[in-house]
């Protein structure tokens, strides 16, 4: 069954990454242990964060998107927002934010300014530092350039239009 470039970009997203930095850390010396310790199934010693750092993340992200569906487990804490597809998960040490590239133009714009002002609530609540790896950027300095973030969603959908008119897909 081919599922074609549509089914791709649907499924690809703009990620937001969180975690705690090690004093005088580099972003890249973090995201590469937070990468091993990953893949060798290293479980981070934090936990989840406490029910009352939960309900007033809950309360931020509302004030900001509406309603939100609530999913959770031992090791997780997520929100959807299913008219935007916005995905906040938080884990043991780290979060993260996901956003589909359904965007572009104005809509881009008002979406980074969206991810970004859940990433202030993610940081305030939780103490993690974030990071946009598509611009390479640290959030508090993404956010005072959302046209970067902006570019990288009309990029993605200028790739996207242009295998819809030639007709290609991932199966090519």
């Amino acid at each position: 069954m081919s599922l074609g470039v549509e089914a791709t970009v649907r499924d690809m997203s703009y990620d937001l990454t969180f975690l705690r930095r090690a004093a005088g850390q580099s972003w890249e010396a973090a995201l590469e242990a937070a990468e091993e310790s990953e893949e060798s199934g290293d479980t981070p010693t934090d936990d989840i964060p406490d029910s009352q750092t939960r309900t007033a993340i809950l309360v931020a992200v509302r004030k900001v998107l509406g309603e939100v569906a609530e999913h959770s487990g031992d090791s997780f804490y997520e929100l959807d927002h299913e008219p935007t597809g916005i995905q906040l998960d938080l884990y043991r040490g780290s979060a993260g934010i996901t956003v589909p590239y359904w965007y572009s133009g104005k809509d881009a714009e008002k979406i980074v300014r969206t991810m970004y002002e859940l990433s202030r609530i993610v940081e305030r609540h939780t103490g993690l530092e974030g990071y946009d790896r598509q611009i390479e950027l640290p959030i508090v300095d993404a956010a005072a350039r959302p046209e970067l973030a902006v570019a990288a969603f009309d990029q993605v959908a200028a790739l996207f239009d242009q295998h819809r008119s030639t007709g290609s897909s991932n199966d090519d």
